[in-house]
C-alpha cells in the first residue's frame, strides 16, 4: 500500500482537482492522508466532503509551516509499504503511482530507497508549459545534494527505511521534508529518477517556487537577511545523528552548520573546486552566497 500525505493551507482552488487525479490512479492501493495547516477559506469543507465518502483520512491541525505539517503525517501514517509527499494543486498523472511502486518493489527492504518522477511545469491553469524537469545530467553525491534539491516533495515515493531515517530528526529541526529524505537516500541507500513525466506541477505567482523575476529577487533578499534555512536544518541535523563519523560527508555537512560567519567553512565551500550547481547562474550566485556565509 501506498499512503500518498498531502499538507493543505488555503487550497480551495485546485485541491478538488489534485485529489481526483490521485483516486484515478492505475494503481488502486492508495490511503490518502491529508493535514490541513490551519486553512481560513473553503478547503477543509470540501476535505470533509471526501472524508465522508470514506475517500481520505483527514486531519486538522494549527498552522506549523509545511515542512512540519508533512513531518506530522509521516507520523501518523504509520501503516504501508510505500509513502508519497503530495501538493495541494498539482495533477498527478494516471500512472504515477504504478510506476513508483514497481521500481520500489525490486529494491532491497532493508535499503532506503528513493523513486523521483519527472515532472511538467505549468501555469496555473495547466495549458502553458515551461518545460520538463528531468533527471540530472551529472551524478548527484552527498556533497551536491546539500545544496541541490533534486528530489522534489510531490514527485517522491519512497519506502519504509527511509521513513525510519527521516522520523529519527526531530519534528521542528527539519524545514524542507524532502531535501532531508533526499539527503538520507543520497548517503545511506539508492535513488532513482524515472524520466517519464508523472506530475504536472503549477508554478503558482503566490507560492515560494515561483518562476517570475519578483519572487526570486525576493528569495536572493531573505537568503541574504536570514541565510538558506533548508540546508542549514538539514546539515545541522544530519551531523547531530550521523556527524561521529570521521568521513568526508561529515566535512561537507559541517562546512553549513554554523549560525555566525566562520571565515575557514566560507573559503572552502566557496572556492570547492568541483561543481555545486548545474547552472553557471545559479553557481555565481551559490558561490557568493557562500563567501558571504548566508549559505
Amino acid at each position: 500500500m501506498v499512503n500518498v500525505l498531502i499538507s493543505t493551507y488555503n487550497g480551495e482552488k485546485y485541491i478538488r482537482e489534485q485529489l481526483d487525479s490521485i483516486l484515478q490512479q492505475s494503481c488502486k492501493d492508495i490511503k490518502i492522508y491529508v493535514r490541513d495547516d490551519g486553512s481560513s477559506d473553503r478547503t477543509v469543507s470540501i476535505l470533509k466532503e471526501y472524508e465522508d465518502q470514506n475517500r481520505i483520512t483527514l486531519i486538522l491541525g494549527e498552522n506549523v509551516g509545511y515542512g512540519r505539517s508533512f513531518y506530522k503525517l509521516l507520523q501518523i501514517a504509520d501503516q504501508g509499504d510505500y509513502w508519497s509527499f503530495c501538493d495541494q494543486d498539482d495533477v498527478w498523472l494516471p500512472d504515477k503511482v504504478k510506476w513508483a511502486v514497481e521500481w520500489l518493489d525490486a529494491q532491497p527492504e532493508t535499503v532506503p530507497a528513493l523513486f523521483g518522477n519527472a515532472y511538467e511545469l505549468t501555469d496555473e491553469t495547466l495549458k502553458t508549459s515551461y518545460g520538463v524537469q528531468r533527471s540530472p545530467r551529472y551524478r548527484l553525491d552527498f556533497r551536491r545534494a546539500l545544496t541541490d534539491c533534486v528530489y522534489q516533495g510531490f514527485a517522491m515515493t519512497f519506502n519504509a527505511r527511509l521513513r525510519e531515517l527521516m522520523l529519527m530528526a526531530g519534528e521542528n529541526e527539519i524545514t524542507s521534508h524532502d531535501w532531508w529524505g533526499m539527503l538520507l537516500a543520497v548517503r545511506f541507500g539508492i535513488h532513482y529518477f524515472d524520466d517519464r513525466i508523472a506530475v504536472k506541477h503549477r508554478r503558482l505567482k503566490s507560492s515560494i517556487s515561483g518562476m517570475d523575476m519578483k519572487n526570486r529577487v525576493k528569495w536572493l533578499k531573505n537568503t541574504l537577511k536570514e541565510g538558506h534555512p533548508g540546508i542549514r536544518s538539514c546539515a545541522k541535523e544530519y551531523m547531530r545523528l550521523f556527524g561521529g563519523r570521521s568521513d568526508k560527508e561529515s566535512r561537507y555537512a559541517q562546512w553549513f552548520t554554523f549560525e555566525k560567519y566562520n571565515l575557514k567553512a566560507s573559503l572552502c565551500k566557496s572556492f570547492y573546486p568541483g561543481r555545486w550547481r548545474p547552472l553557471l547562474s545559479s553557481e555565481i550566485v551559490i558561490r557568493i552566497l557562500m563567501l558571504i556565509g548566508r549559505v
